[in-house]
């Protein structure tokens, strides 16, 4: 068996984990798995799904379609990388070209430590997103090259058809040739196409997996709803949840922590933006304890700065979020937002508490950036709302007119006391008349509570 330490100074060596955590290195170290191979005994067979990518320890593979040798692969590289985010067929087989000593990285070993750290998630997207623009740009570049010489080859043969018709039939020959071969590299692209669409839409299940569980949400507030409705395959759009265990005056108490968060762009750049919003969040609540809306709000400012390292760089992403903090015991809700509003309904009484008007990480021109708490009595019956701006923003299809803060009170008005499963269809209803055959152009996300 390997000793951990040389595993990682393998693993050091490896690009695709060159600038992650020594964290999560020592854990992908004790996620390997040795597996031997005699010469000639096949490793992957083309078709075959994949789940794992291989480092060699020791020996060499050759990549092989049937009969046909592709390419030699020695010690120290590795091969089936995207496997590790995609389970598609492989689209080649390896075999051992001599006794062949690998190490297995498993698809869900992979995915439990990706989880377990923002940083290592970070590394390897970005490499991996590397290693993918370099394969296109190689493909473009090839395609390129192949257009201007069949361009060249076109050129040449209508000079042979205007000195000899007797050549037609051969210049036809090899035209009806060329086709084939565009034909063929317009296959490819479509082949390139369907993975990144398969990829987008195996993002969109690694998104869906960080969401919290509706059923939990529902046990811990049982009068709630979500509607929640991407725009896209993937969201910039996310819902957080949390419930703790306190002491408060030497007495257990639960308290809640819900927020509807709203992240720059929408599809796979927001999505990503998700990602790291709700990795932050959880740092900040479950690993240090922080309970107060303004004081996240604050530490999630700093911690998407510092993740976007936008203090070095011209990156201006981030999010507009709303938050509360519902101390269920004492019936205090404590609200911070930055650019998202509070709606609530109290002594039937509509009323908004308005947000920061400022946003989490991108440009910061003050010298601190703080958010504002704001605390609310909630021992009367209350009904609150946290919603992003695609509902509001939202243009009609009949006069293209956006929906509106003044309509989401009005409906919110009219609705808030019926069973919160019949308010969520009525919003989503309303959503689709308002739009009437126009496109939905943002996420949409509304989260509705009572207490």
């Amino acid at each position: 068996m390997i000793p951990i330490p040389e595993l990682i100074s393998i693993l050091r060596n490896v690009d695709l984990f060159a600038e992650i955590p020594e964290a999560s290195i020592e854990s992908i170290a004790q996620s390997l798995k040795e597996v031997h191979y005699k010469k000639g005994e096949m490793i992957i067979q083309k078709g075959e799904s994949g789940t794992c990518m291989y480092v060699i320890y020791s020996g060499r593979v050759f990549v092989h379609f049937e009969d046909t040798k592709v390419a030699e692969i020695g010690a120290r590289q590795t091969f089936g990388e995207f496997s590790l985010l995609n389970s598609d067929p492989r689209n080649a087989s390896i075999s051992a070209l001599e006794d062949t000593h690998l190490l297995r990285l498993d698809q869900h070993d992979f995915y439990k430590i990706m989880g377990n750290s923002t940083e290592f998630m970070r590394g390897v997207i970005r490499i991996l997103i590397e290693r993918l623009a370099e394969q296109n740009k190689e493909l473009i570049d090839t395609l390129k090259k192949r257009e201007v010489e069949l361009t060249r080859q076109v050129e040449e043969q209508t000079k042979d058809l205007i000195n000899a018709i007797l050549e037609i039939k051969s210049q036809n020959d090899d035209l009806e040739k060329y086709n084939k071969e565009i034909i063929n590299q317009k296959a490819i692209i479509e082949e390139k196409n369907h993975h990144i669409t398969e990829s987008i839409r195996y993002a969109r299940t690694i998104q869906q997996s960080i969401l919290p569980s509706t059923e939990l949400i529902s046990w811990t507030l049982p009068d709630s709803f979500i509607l929640f409705k991407p725009r896209d395959v993937v969201s910039g759009d996310f819902y957080w949840f949390a419930s703790k265990t306190i002491l408060y005056e030497n007495t257990e108490e639960t308290v809640v922590i819900i927020a509807a968060a709203d992240c720059t762009g929408h599809g796979v750049p927001g999505a990503f933006m998700s990602m790291i919003g709700s990795s932050l969040l959880n740092d900040i609540v479950n690993a240090r304890g922080v309970i107060e809306p303004d004081e996240i709000l604050n530490l999630l400012h700093r911690g998407v700065r510092y993740s976007l390292n936008q203090e070095q760089t011209e990156s201006r992403d981030g999010m507009d979020i709303s938050l509360c903090t519902i101390h269920l015991e004492r019936k205090i809700l404590k609200y911070a937002g930055a650019m998202n509003s509070l709606y609530y309904i109290q002594n039937e009484e509509m009323r908004e508490i308005k947000a920061d008007r400022r946003s989490i990480g991108g440009s910061q021109k003050e010298e601190q950036r703080i958010f504002t708490k704001h605390e609310l009595d909630i021992s009367t019956p209350t009904t609150f709302y946290l919603t992003t701006d695609g509902y509001l923003d939202q243009f009609s299809g009949l006069d293209h007119k956006k929906f509106m803060s003044k309509r989401f009170k009005d409906l919110t008005f009219e609705i808030h006391n019926q069973p919160m499963s019949d308010q969520k269809i009525h919003f989503d209803k309303t959503i689709q008349t308002w739009m009437d055959g126009c496109e939905q152009i943002d996420d949409i996300l509304v989260i509705g509570v009572r207490i």
